[in-house]
C-alpha cells in the first residue's frame, strides 16, 4: 500500500493461469459466515478470465495485507483500491456501499463480500472462489450489473468515481501486472518492512509501558449511559504518551504524535471512553488528545493479582502476525506440546511438585506466552464435539498454568478465590473467554458456576449460565455435557486433578482414565454402618447436580468410573444396595501444588 499522503489509486494484480487453486490452511474467521460446498473442482475455476474482485485497503493495515495474501495464494486476480488519502473520499464511498466501517473491504462483481476474516473463511470452504466464478461468468456474458465498474472492471462505479475525485482526474482503469518473480519479491519486501516496523513499535511500546505508570481514573460517561460515571483502569493520558516518545525515541526522526498514531493503528495503544481519539499535531497545548485517556496493550493485558483487575485478554498483548491461520485443533495441539514440555522440565521427580517460579522465568514459558496469541485466529465452528471438549480442556489448563506462573493461585482470601476463574481471559477467535466461560459456558452446557449467587446460597438454579441469549459463545456449548471433564480441569491447587493433555481421537479413554484416577484417590468410606462417604467439593457440593439429583445417584455415577471388581467400587455398590448413603465433602486445599514466584 502507498503512504497516507499518496493519491488514491487503483492497482490491478493478475495471476497467471494455473491448475485448480489450492486453499491455504483452514482459517478461523471472527465474523460468522454460512459454509457452502467446496468449489475447488469446478471446471475453469482457475482459468484466467475477467477480473471481478476489488479490495479496498489503507496503508500499513495488517488485515488488508492478510486479505490480499489469501486472495493471491488462491490464484485469484484482484484490483486494489488504496483509500489512504487523508481526505477520506474513497473510504467514505466504499463505506457507503459496503456498510462496513473497517478495511479491508472486498467486493466481488461490485457486491461487498466482507472483510479479511470473511475472505479467508470463504477461500477455506470454497464459497469465495464460487462467488468469483459466478461473477466472472456474468461479466463474460456482459451482465456485470449496475454496481460494477463503468468499464466492466471489478471496482464499483461509486468507488472509481471517488478515486477520480480524489486524484482530480478521469477514472483509472488500472494497469495489468503479471505476478512474476519480481512482483513476488516486491510483496515479500513490503511484508518484511511492515513486520520490521511493527516490531520496532512493539519494542518502543514495551519500553514505554515499563516506564509510564498506569492509573485508574473516574470519567463521566454521559447520559443516558448508566452508570454515568465509569472507572477507566490502567490508563495514561495522550500527553503522557507523546511526552515519553519525545524524550525516548532513539534515533527516531518521526514526530511523536505520528509515532503514537502508528501505535494506535496497530493496536499497541487503544483509546478509551467517549473522549478517546487519535493524535493530531494541530491544536497545540489545547489539543483534545492531550487530556484523553489511552491504554497501552502491555498494561491492559498484563496478568495482575487481587485486588487489581486485568482489563484485556492476557494472550492479546500483541496481535497475531501470522499470514495463514491454522485449524483450532492444531493450535491447541501446539500449546499442549509446549505445556507438556514445561511440565516435564519443572515437575519434581515424584510428580507431586511443580516449580512454577522457575517455569515463569524460563525461555520456554516466554515462548509459550507468545504462542498463545495464535488463539486469536482460531475458528471454533470447525470442531466436532470431541474436538471441542479436548480443545477447551487443554486451553483451560494452559490458561491456568499461564496465570499461576504470572500471579500465583488465589491466596488473598474469599473474594480472590470467588473471582479468580473469571478475572483472566484469553482471546479465542476474536472473543474473550475466561476459565469460568470455558468450564461453565462451553463444557457444562451454559450452567451457573460455583461462584454464582445462586450456588453460594445453595440454589444454583436461581442463577443463569455465563452466556446470555445473544452471546455468540453460546453456539459452542457442549450438549449434553460430560461430567468427567471436572476431573480433567486443573487449577494449580493440591485438591485439583493432576494436569493431563487431551486429544479428540482418544478423548473417551483419556477422560475415563482421569475420572478413575480422581475417584480412586478422592472418594473414601468414613462410616460403613451409616453408609457415609467423603468426597471432593467438586462432586458433593460445587457441581453436585452434574453427577446426580441426590447423594445415592452421585455415588452410583462415580462408582461407574471405577473398574469392575475394584474394592472401592464394590464397597460403594454394597452401600447403595443397603440404602441410606450419604456424602460429606472434604475441605478444599487451595495450596499451590508447587512453588510460585
Amino acid at each position: 500500500a502507498s503512504s497516507a499522503s499518496a493519491p488514491a489509486r487503483v492497482h490491478r494484480v493478475v495471476r497467471p493461469a494455473r491448475g485448480p487453486a489450492r486453499s491455504p490452511a483452514r482459517v478461523a474467521p471472527t465474523a460468522a459466515r454460512a459454509a457452502s460446498s467446496s468449489s475447488s473442482d469446478r471446471d475453469g475455476a482457475a482459468k484466467e478470465g475477467p477480473v471481478v474482485v476489488a479490495v479496498v485497503t489503507t496503508a500499513s493495515c495488517p488485515h488488508c495485507r492478510r486479505a490480499k495474501a489469501a486472495i493471491a495464494a488462491a490464484g485469484i486476480a484482484f484490483e486494489e483500491i488504496d483509500a489512504s488519502a487523508p481526505d477520506g473520499v474513497v473510504l467514505d464511498a466504499a463505506r457507503e456501499l459496503s456498510g462496513m466501517r473497517t478495511v479491508p473491504q472486498v467486493f466481488v462483481g461490485g457486491v461487498c463480500y466482507g472483510g479479511a476474516d470473511d475472505v479467508e473463511a470463504g477461500i477455506a470452504d470454497g464459497d469465495f472462489p464460487a462467488a468469483v466464478a459466478s461473477a466472472g461468468a456474468r461479466a463474460s456474458e456482459g451482465a456485470g450489473g449496475a454496481a460494477g465498474g463503468a468499464d466492466g472492471g471489478p471496482v464499483p462505479r461509486a468507488i472509481r468515481a471517488a478515486v477520480s475525485e480524489a486524484n482530480g482526474a478521469t477514472p483509472e482503469t488500472g494497469s495489468t501486472i503479471v505476478a512474476d518473480q519480481q512482483n513476488q519479491n516486491q510483496i515479500q519486501i513490503q511484508i518484511q518492512n511492515d513486520d520490521e516496523e511493527y516490531e520496532r513499535l512493539s519494542r518502543l511500546c514495551e519500553r514505554m509501558a515499563a516506564t509510564l505508570a498506569p492509573r485508574d481514573v473516574w470519567t463521566f460517561a454521559g447520559f443516558p449511559a448508566w452508570p454515568p460515571f465509569v472507572k477507566e483502569r490502567a490508563v495514561v493520558t495522550g500527553a503522557d504518551i507523546v511526552a515519553w516518545l519525545d524524550q525516548n525515541q532513539k534515533g527516531g526522526t518521526a514526530d511523536a504524535d505520528a509515532v503514537a498514531n502508528a501505535m494506535l493503528d496497530r493496536g499497541l495503544i487503544a483509546a478509551t471512553g467517549r473522549r478517546g481519539n487519535g493524535f493530531d499535531a494541530a491544536g497545540g497545548d489545547d489539543a483534545p488528545w492531550r487530556a484523553a485517556l489511552f491504554r497501552l496493550s502491555d498494561h491492559a493485558c498484563e496478568p495482575v493479582g487481587w485486588p487489581n483487575v486485568t482489563i484485556g485478554a492476557i494472550n492479546a498483548r500483541r496481535r497475531w502476525r501470522g499470514l495463514n491461520r491454522r485449524p483450532a485443533r492444531l493450535v491447541a495441539s501446539d500449546l499442549r506440546a509446549r505445556i507438556l514440555s514445561m511440565y516435564d522440565e519443572h515437575l519434581s521427580r515424584d510428580g507431586t511438585f511443580v516449580d512454577y517460579a522457575a517455569m515463569a522465568q524460563s525461555p520456554a514459558f516466554e515462548a509459550y506466552v507468545d504462542a498463545t496469541a495464535e488463539l486469536q485466529t482460531v475458528d471454533l465452528r470447525e470442531l466436532d464435539r470431541d474436538e471441542k471438549i479436548a480443545f477447551f480442556v487443554n486451553v483451560y489448563n494452559a490458561m491456568i498454568v499461564h496465570v499461576t506462573c504470572a500471579v500465583g493461585p488465589p491466596s488473598a482470601g474469599f473474594f480472590d478465590k470467588l473471582t479468580f476463574f473469571d478475572r483472566f481471559r484469553y482471546d479465542i477467535g476474536g472473543v474473550q473467554w475466561s476459565c469460568d466461560d470455558i468450564e461453565h459456558g462451553a463444557l457444562r452446557g451454559n450452567r451457573p458456576g460455583a461462584a454464582s449467587a445462586g450456588a453460594i446460597i445453595g440454589a444454583p438454579w436461581l442463577s443463569p449460565g455465563p452466556f446470555g441469549p445473544n452471546d455468540p459463545r453460546r453456539a459452542h456449548c457442549v450438549l449434553p455435557p460430560d461430567p468427567r471433564v471436572h476431573f480433567a480441569l486443573v487449577c494449580g491447587a493440591r485438591s485439583c486433578p493432576p494436569i493431563r493433555t487431551y486429544t479428540a481421537a482418544n478423548l473417551d479413554a483419556q477422560l475415563a482414565a482421569a475420572a478413575e484416577s480422581f475417584i480412586d484417590g478422592d472418594v473414601e468410606r468414613v462410616d460403613a454402618e451409616e453408609g457415609t462417604f467423603r468426597c471432593s467439593k467438586i462432586i458433593g457440593e460445587w457441581y453436585a447436580e452434574d453427577f446426580g439429583s441426590d447423594d445415592a445417584e452421585r455415588l452410583r455415577r462415580v462408582a461407574g468410573y471405577l473398574p469392575r471388581g475394584s474394592a472401592k467400587r464394590e464397597a460403594i455398590e454394597a452401600a447403595l444396595a443397603r440404602g441410606g448413603v450419604k456424602l460429606v465433602t472434604a475441605e478444599y486445599d487451595w495450596t499451590l501444588n508447587g512453588k510460585s514466584a
